[in-house]
């Protein structure tokens, strides 16, 4: 497993593999820091050479795209983006599963091709597998709780108000899709991170960038 990437240094890497899944080529250091608000072109250097000692990208000298993002093959540093995943049981996929995984459906993630295979027996017994999905955590932000970037986890959809204060929650925040420990409290949404170099969130029920997912139920890692 690579080394846990901060907050800055997943928004930088997650930057350059954005720009080669839209335009085909890695971005620029001038263009990664306005992407990211980043005045420092020496700032913008010293975070790619941190990415290339934790082994995400790889720097290729004197060209001024020189970047190459490391892939897991069938992981999450794959072209595809992360998504939801069908859950691939001895029963059978679920229902719900097949519904999001479908080309008519209708969902705020992108759908994955990939299926999760995932042991039924590793569920809580009250689950209802035909609303449990697969998501790929996009950060290392529950790593003091054992998840991190590039974890699959099992998610039972399920609306804010469904969820226990205290329970780890699946979360689409900007386009990823991150797992936060939950609470709501005052009539605001707590998001809360393990790793201390992540940022909390509180928002508003109704905020558009945010949309809770469902409960993260069980992490399963590819070694």
């Amino acid at each position: 497993m690579r080394e846990r990437l901060t907050e800055r240094q997943n928004q930088v890497f997650e930057f350059i593999r954005d720009a080669v899944r839209r335009n085909g080529k890695p971005p620029t250091i001038k263009e990664i820091g306005q992407g990211l608000g980043m005045r420092s072109s020496n700032g913008v250097h010293k975070m790619l050479v941190v990415l290339e000692r934790k082994g995400y990208i790889n720097r290729i000298p004197n060209e001024a795209r020189g970047l190459e993002v490391v892939g897991e093959e069938g992981g999450y540093g794959s072209d595809e983006p992360p998504g939801v995943l069908m859950l691939k049981l001895k029963e059978g996929v679920g229902r719900r599963a097949r519904l999001m995984t479908s080309e008519t459906a209708d969902h705020p993630l992108p759908r994955s091709r990939r299926p999760l295979l995932v042991d039924p027996s590793l569920l809580p017994d009250d689950v209802d597998l035909d609303f449990c999905i697969g998501v790929v955590a996009s950060d290392d932000g529950m790593n003091g709780v054992g998840i991190y970037k590039g974890d699959l986890v099992v998610v039972e959809e399920a609306g804010w108000r469904d969820i226990k204060d205290g329970s780890l929650a699946a979360v689409l925040f900007y386009d990823r899709v991150v797992i936060r420990r939950f609470a709501h409290v005052n009539g605001r949404l707590q998001f809360r991170a393990a790793d201390r170099s992540y940022s909390d969130e509180t928002v508003r029920p109704d905020d558009p960038e945010f949309f809770v997912i469902g409960q993260a139920l069980v992490m399963t890692r590819k070694l």
